[in-house]
């Protein structure tokens, strides 16, 4: 009996150690593959358009994407949340997206409570967190050219730019067959560990609010007798707390006309903490005409 109970103890406490650690799953909505570095040390080798790191123990991160296009700047984040609003551990999924300026931004996307068997797509690089620094990423290369002149023992001008860097060489080999002289171009390789020049410092302008505090917001929305105090108070709520798609469409449903629900979501929408699913609170509008103005709204936003 002791063996027993001194074994569900050990399987009940491998359990909550294995719980204590988060992923984090990076995608690129363009497809444009990228590299990912975790406190300053790349995770992974080679770039992918969509990339899982696992067995992270920390809650939060300083991120950087490096692409493998080097004429896109790289994109910094130094409180990369490994953990919900309310510190579950689980998948957090993040995305790369470009925002209607053409900047490029990384936003937080979903979360996913831990699972012991998750289900990983075929297209995604799972990743075991490193420590560990990787060589220095590979940057530009030349490529290997012969070149046959005419000519026994002819002097050939080669040229050879590198990084922008331009070479000049003269070379004159001749094989003893009169009237042919090879020239040979010398491969070479120019390696970095800090790919662009220009960093975008992606900083988030609020958290989503917590459960918790958002069930005390909502009480005390719903207590105010007058649709213009609830609406005033709303407003001051989502103004200094980011809400989530579902908690604003909850606070949207708590007003009695469709044009008080239609002037909240569109103020709402700015202090979205996940403005990628703000479809959900077309859920609140009775009429089409609702939506459609709502969505034009966005779309100018």
């Amino acid at each position: 009996m002791k063996k027993i109970t001194f074994l569900m103890f050990l399987v009940t406490i491998s359990q909550v150690l294995v719980a204590q650690t988060s992923s984090i799953t990076i995608f690129s909505e363009a497809g444009d593959p990228f590299y990912v570095l975790l406190n300053s040390v790349r995770q992974n080798e080679s770039p992918s358009t969509n990339i899982r790191v696992d067995n992270l123990t920390n809650t939060h991160y300083t991120a950087e994407i490096v692409f493998a296009n080097t004429s896109m700047p790289s994109i910094k984040k130094n409180m990369l949340m490994a953990v919900d609003v309310d510190g579950n551990w689980g998948d957090v999924t993040y995305k790369i997206k470009e925002k209607g300026n053409g900047k490029l931004v990384l936003r937080y996307f979903s979360f996913t409570p831990y699972q012991t068997e998750p289900l990983i797509p075929s297209d995604l690089t799972v990743i075991q967190y490193n420590t560990s620094p990787m060589p220095a990423i590979v940057t530009s290369t030349t490529t290997q050219t012969t070149t046959t002149t005419n000519g026994a023992g002819d002097n050939v001008n080669v040229d050879i730019n590198v990084g922008g860097v331009s070479v000049g060489m003269d070379v004159s080999i001749n094989d003893g067959v009169s009237g042919t002289s090879t020239t040979t171009t010398q491969t070479t390789t120019t390696t970095s560990s800090t790919i662009p020049n220009e960093v975008i410092l992606v900083e988030e302008d609020c958290y989503a609010m917590r459960p918790a505090d958002f069930r005390g917001a909502l009480s005390s929305i719903e207590s105010k007798t007058f649709s213009d105090s609830k609406l005033t108070l709303a407003k001051q709520i989502v103004k200094r707390n980011c809400l989530t798609a579902n908690q604003i469409l909850k606070i949207t449903k708590l007003f009695d006309f469709e044009s008080t629900r239609l002037d909240f979501a569109k103020y709402a929408f700015a202090f979205c903490y996940n403005p990628e699913n703000y479809w959900k609170v077309n859920d609140a509008f009775e009429f089409e005409s609702s939506i459609e103005e709502l969505d034009e709204f966005i779309s100018k936003h």
